[in-house]
């Protein structure tokens, strides 16, 4: 696994399950076209994330669900100041709650993440080591961020292409037990995955799902990133090597 390298080679569903999987800590890094978003991971999990586009910021989520209006906007905009965040200033001008500060900062976090999964092109880089004063954090399984992030993705030709056509044959994988307990589904979609009791051809599958074909071949496509489905017909992923690419000074290293 590198510690940099492109996302048009290395796709973000893919790369975060990795780290996941790795138990990983440290800063993921994102860019595209002057855009930046900075992930904090820890042990695996994604829990805080920023981002320098303007339209990832708290304010304009909060104006774009209503929780503002643009005069709240504006003013809040003029009080910040060093040191001082928009949601402290919200909360001392008495337009949200502490608890709703906490909610929006979770779901400004989850928002600005679940946008990653739209990138297909930039560059990514992985820094070891996480020194963060953040006190809000996410509490979200990275599978489940995976399972909601590919479900945002709206191009047909990613689908399918991740997916492998009406032909692709799936089955469940032996352990998808052990995952499953660090997940939330749907009925719909724990359907989907508990009646693949043998290897079925793409097809099969979206005839047989409550779910629509779009939807069902979305879950497919999160199900084999996170490692509940496993895709018969296509060569094994490769596993990170430990010390490739300079891994081990980004992975911890046990004592003798």
């Amino acid at each position: 696994m590198k510690l940099q390298g492109s996302l048009a080679e290395r796709d973000f569903a893919e790369l975060i399950h990795d780290l996941h999987r790795l138990r990983w800590t440290g800063v993921l890094t994102l860019t595209q076209m002057g855009i930046g978003k900075s992930v904090l991971v820890q042990e695996g999990r994604l829990v805080f994330a920023s981002s320098s586009s303007p339209d990832d910021r708290l304010g304009e989520l909060l104006l774009r669900r209503g929780r503002l209006s643009l005069r709240q906007f504006a003013d809040a905009g003029r009080a910040i100041g060093p040191g001082k965040r928009l949601g402290t200033v919200l909360v001392e001008q008495g337009i949200l709650t502490p608890k709703d500060l906490i909610k929006m900062v979770v779901e400004h976090t989850q928002e600005i993440i679940y946008g990653a999964f739209q990138w297909t092109e930039g560059q990514y880089r992985l820094q070891a080591g996480l020194d963060s004063s953040e006190a809000i954090t996410l509490k979200i399984s990275t599978p489940d961020l995976i399972l909601e992030g590919i479900r945002r993705v709206e191009a047909w030709s990613r689908v399918d292409r991740a997916v492998g056509g009406l032909a692709a044959r799936y089955e469940r994988h032996p352990d998808y037990e052990d995952v499953l307990k660090s997940m939330t589904l749907s009925f719909e979609k724990l359907s989907l995955l508990t009646t693949l009791n043998e290897a079925t051809d793409v097809e099969t599958i979206c005839r047989e799902s409550t779910l629509s074909d779009f939807e069902t071949c979305r879950a497919l496509w999160a199900f084999r990133v996170i490692g509940v489905v496993r895709r018969l017909d296509a060569p094994p992923k490769a596993l990170p090597e430990m010390l490739d690419e300079g891994l081990d000074m980004v992975l911890p290293q046990e004592s003798e």
